[in-house]
C-alpha cells in the first residue's frame, strides 16, 4: 500500500496496527517512535494522534486481558477477528504484519499478547513468517541508504 493508496475514511488496517501496539498490555512510546520511523501513519493514512487514540481504544476492549493470558478468550477471538474481517486485500494484510512484526519488536522483548495476537492473525490471513520475513528484506531494500 501506497500513501497514495491509503484509505483516510477507513480505520481497519490502523485498528489491526493498534490491537498489535496495545497487546502488551499498554502503549509503548518506543513501539509509535518505529511506526513513525516507518512511514506507518502516512501509509494507514492518519496521524500518529488519531492512530494513538485507536491503540487507547483497543487497549480498554483487550490489551489488559491479553496481557495477562497464555491463551486467546472466545471472546477475544471474536473481537480480533471482527477487526481482521475488515482487511479484505492481500497487499495491505502483510503490510499490517511486516509493521506489527516491527511493533513487537520495537522494546527489546514480545510478550505473550503480541505473540498470541500475531500468530492468529497470520493463521487467520494465512500470512507465514516467511513471506513476513520477505516483506521486510524488501522494504529495507528499496529503502535509501544514507549518504545516497
Amino acid at each position: 500500500m501506497t500513501a497514495q493508496a491509503a484509505r483516510p475514511a477507513s480505520d481497519a488496517s490502523a485498528r489491526v496496527l493498534a490491537l498489535m501496539v496495545a497487546a502488551n498490555g499498554h502503549i509503548d512510546p518506543r513501539e509509535l517512535d518505529t511506526l513513525e520511523e516507518l512511514d506507518a501513519f502516512a501509509l494507514l493514512g492518519m496521524p500518529r494522534t488519531r492512530f494513538t487514540a485507536l491503540a487507547r481504544d483497543c487497549l480498554q476492549e483487550v490489551g489488559l486481558g491479553l496481557s495477562e493470558c497464555s491463551w486467546l478468550s472466545a471472546r477475544d477471538v471474536a473481537y480480533v477477528d471482527h477487526l481482521l474481517e475488515a482487511v479484505a486485500d492481500s497487499k495491505e494484510r502483510l503490510l499490517l504484519c511486516r509493521l506489527a512484526a516491527a511493533v513487537m519488536t520495537a522494546d527489546g522483548r514480545v510478550c505473550s499478547g503480541e505473540r498470541l495476537v500475531y500468530d492468529h492473525v497470520l493463521a487467520r490471513w494465512h500470512i507465514n513468517r516467511s513471506m513476513v520475513t520477505e516483506a521486510i528484506l524488501h522494504h529495507v531494500e528499496r529503502r535509501p541508504r544514507p549518504g545516497s
